[in-house]
């Protein structure tokens, strides 16, 4: 016997951790790269931080994300004082991922009108079968700053892993950014606006960049290990290379609960919890919208409980260490199904990443009691704070986050639907039940799907969802981060960019944004956003769930059940009987009650009487009747060897 008992997740992590003052340090920045003709500039998708807290210490492993030339790759972190560094294994950010996501699920209520008839049936003559019908069912580079002195301090220089690093001190950020570019770190001038707080603040930087000849597979998650009294994902920095909606997990571990310090944790509203036209769950729609109608900072905390580590061989124990039989015929199969385990040892020894990811994540489970996720949505011009994290004492150890939408449809009736016109107006809305184009935005449906029509000053930017789907949404015109600031030089991302006949591409810091003419939106493409016409405004950001316009729609009646021999129709009472449109009641002798079925002679000799099968008001009694058809069959037959047995 084969098994498959391992599912290894990928991570939607992306590049950052930045840092605060003395609190705490987490998250970063990849520098924008200098790109050639053709290319685009570089953006964060998401950020994934794991936090280990201990009395006065922090670790953190961050996790980040890069597509591009890897000479061109360039990370800083700010930090309160020279980390010590290692590499951390990707691993365990995809299984504490999958372990701790929030479990959204939609059902739908089906909205199509009921039948006012039923079919109703005597009880069927049967011979002591009893039980029929019941229920049967069961029930989840300088020396020291000051007076006369180099702006900038090395304090260390290591490589780790793949990267070559340094740690230094600055007086000046936009000396700090010249200096890391004379030394071959890809930084564009324009981030020493956004070192500056961190300069003023005394802190220091981490900077990291490939080894020679080294590819973009190498980047894995640094860990840093710090002094401090709380944990930190410093935002501010980020803004130089976010993508919008960035969505910002922070993993933390300790003896508490954590919550963030002196912003609002919101709650999701289950009733905008749907699926659009296209099957997609709107959830991280939704996560944006609600946080940026908390102001832009809020978050959500998405699990609270116990550490979790992977779990392998499913319950049919393939995995277990007293497997000594391996009854799953894992052991030496070239598949490493069971890593961390003497049983697969040999499959396993070259998946180090995997193993190590395992291992860390059982590490800290077994170290601290407690484990937080907590999850936010921001744009680049709403990183204007450095959120901190703090105890939350006697907070309920709640587990994993669950949501339940409930959505209206009318697909078992579309054709019955009278309004056409209407019902076309109702799918066009639900589309944009997955989209959210922003505060600036509305969202509308076109010919081509979803849409973002945006307000005067902003512009449809295309990005990466946190479901890995194409999106769009709406930006300021002006960035919050110029990066052709101080003379730098970015190709124009417009070049070979069309979005649409009349339509105009601009060149946003490297990306192209479309502004729509009148009657148009946006919709998301792969590389760019594309102009399309308008079919349906919902007046809405969208991000919402729109099906309950199906209720108001206008459907035919359905027509009479089919009832099966005996049986005659009987009213019911029903909330919805629909529109008559012909075919709706039987015909008025078809609601006689019929005769009461009697008991057949063999079968009340064989069964020393006749008893009667209590029946539903509904369903067919056919069963009923085979059933004692087949007893009669038996009787027969017993019969008719009896007197072969007298003699």
């Amino acid at each position: 016997m084969r098994a498959t008992v391992l599912v290894l997740a990928t991570s939607l992590a992306s590049a950052t951790l930045l840092v605060d003052t003395r609190p705490a340090i987490a998250c970063g920045c990849l520098s924008p790269p200098e790109v050639t003709e053709g290319d685009f500039a570089v953006n964060q998708q998401s950020e994934q931080i794991i936090f280990e807290v201990e009395p006065g210490w922090v670790t953190a492993h961050v996790l980040i994300k890069y597509a591009g030339d890897p000479a061109s790759f360039a990370w800083i972190i700010p930090v309160p004082e020279v980390p010590e560094l290692g590499i951390s294994p990707a691993a365990a950010f995809g299984f504490l991922d999958q372990l701790t996501q929030p479990r959204v699920n939609v059902a739908v209520d089906d909205v199509c009108p009921d039948s006012e008839w039923q079919c109703k049936y005597h009880p069927s003559a049967s011979c002591g079968v009893r039980g029929y019908g019941e229920d049967s069912s069961g029930s989840g580079s300088g020396g020291a700053p000051g007076a006369g002195g180099p702006p900038v301090t090395v304090l260390s220089e290591q490589v780790i892993g793949d990267y070559q690093t340094v740690t230094f001190r600055a007086d000046e950020a936009n000396v700090a950014t010249a200096w890391l570019r004379q030394n071959g770190f890809v930084v564009n001038q324009t981030t020493s606006i956004y070192m500056e707080p961190y300069v003023q603040q005394g802190m220091v930087f981490v900077a990291a960049k490939l080894v020679p000849g080294a590819g973009v597979k190498s980047i894995k998650p640094l860990s840093l290990r710090y002094r401090s009294a709380y944990p930190m994902v410093p935002l501010i920095l980020t803004a130089v290379a976010a993508e919008p909606h960035l969505t910002v997990t922070s993993y933390v571990y300790s003896n508490e609960i954590y919550r963030p310090m002196g912003h609002p944790v919101v709650t999701i509203d289950e009733a905008r919890i749907a699926r659009d036209t296209a099957n997609r769950v709107n959830y991280p729609a939704v996560l944006a919208r609600t946080i940026d109608e908390a102001g832009g900072d809020g978050f959500v905390i998405e699990y609270r409980g116990a550490g979790l580590t992977p779990q392998f061989g499913g319950p049919g124990g393939c995995c277990d260490d007293n497997n000594t039989f391996d009854r799953c015929s894992i052991r030496d199969d070239a598949q490493c199904q069971c890593p961390g385990t003497a049983l697969d040892a040999n499959d396993c020894s070259d998946q180090t990443d995997l193993l190590d990811g395992v291992q860390l994540l059982k590490d800290l489970a077994a170290k601290h009691t407690h484990l937080t996720r907590i999850t936010t949505r921001v744009s680049a011009e709403e990183m204007t704070f450095d959120p901190t994290f703090e105890p939350h004492f006697e907070a309920p150890l709640d587990g994993v986050l669950q949501i339940n939408g409930l959505q209206a449809s009318l697909d078992a009736c579309s054709s019955a639907v009278i309004d056409k016109d209407e019902m076309f107006l109702a799918d066009a809305a639900q589309a944009c039940a997955a989209t959210y184009c922003g505060p600036h935005g509305r969202c509308v449906a076109t010919a081509s799907g979803p849409a973002c029509l945006c307000e005067p000053s902003y512009v449809a930017q295309r990005y990466t969802d946190l479901d890995g789907a194409d999106a769009v949404t709406c930006v300021p015109r002006m960035p919050p981060v110029n990066l052709r600031a101080n003379g730098e030089q970015l190709p124009d991302a417009c070049a070979a960019v069309s979005c649409g006949t009349g339509d105009t591409c601009i060149d946003r810091n490297g990306t192209p944004v479309c502004a729509c003419a009148a009657g148009k939106a946006a919709v998301a493409g792969p590389k760019n956003p594309n102009c399309e016409g308008i079919i349906v405004d919902t007046d809405t950001p969208g991000a919402d769930d729109y099906s309950d316009a199906l209720r108001d729609l206008a459907v035919c009646a359905p027509a009479v059940p089919t009832c099966g021999p005996g049986g005659w129709y009987v009213k019911r009472t029903v909330t919805n009987k629909g529109v008559d449109c012909g075919g709706t009641q039987p015909p008025v002798w078809r609601t006689w009650e019929t005769p009461a079925p009697s008991c057949d002679n063999d079968v009340f000799d064989a069964c020393m009487g006749c008893d009667t099968q209590s029946g539903g008001s509904e369903g067919a009694p056919l069963m009923v009747l085979a059933m004692s058809s087949l007893v009669g069959v038996v009787v027969l037959r017993r019969r008719r060897r009896e007197p072969r047995t007298s003699r």
